[in-house]
């Protein structure tokens, strides 16, 4: 385990931290809100959303230990995100506007790709041949 990490994997755990509460929230309060008839599918999404955030929690303590493997699920799940926001950019009639959800959501994912793809991060996650 590495004592210091770069500031930029540093910042870029951080986010995905706060990634990962935001879908264990997400699952809390849909398991708390089970809607009679509809009880498997809020059960399934539940927990769906409780093994991201865990995931996601798990991956940014591997970005503070310099783990490279945790750079995979990381990269995928920002790119997962920019699709999302892609698709929440108009107003929908049925769900309102969610264009201040896809902002955060992009400039989130952003901010984590953009630090990844740092020299100091990329050398820290073994992936800089000049090492």
């Amino acid at each position: 385990m590495r004592l210091s990490s770069p500031y930029p994997l540093v910042i870029a755990a951080t986010v995905v931290g706060l990634q990962a509460c935001v879908f264990i929230v997400l699952a809390v309060l849909d398991l708390g809100g089970l809607v009679e008839g509809r009880v498997g599918v809020g059960i399934g999404i539940g927990v769906m959303l409780l093994l991201v955030g865990v995931g996601l929690a798990a991956a940014a303590v591997g970005l503070l230990r310099g783990a490279p493997v945790s750079r995979g699920p990381v990269v995928v799940a920002q790119l997962i995100g920019l699709g999302l926001a892609w698709s929440l950019r108009n107003p929908d009639p049925n769900t309102g506007d969610n264009r201040a959800v896809a902002l955060a959501i992009a400039a989130s994912a952003v901010v984590v790709l953009g630090c990844l793809a740092t020299g100091s991060a990329r050398k820290a996650l073994g992936d800089d041949p000049s090492q």
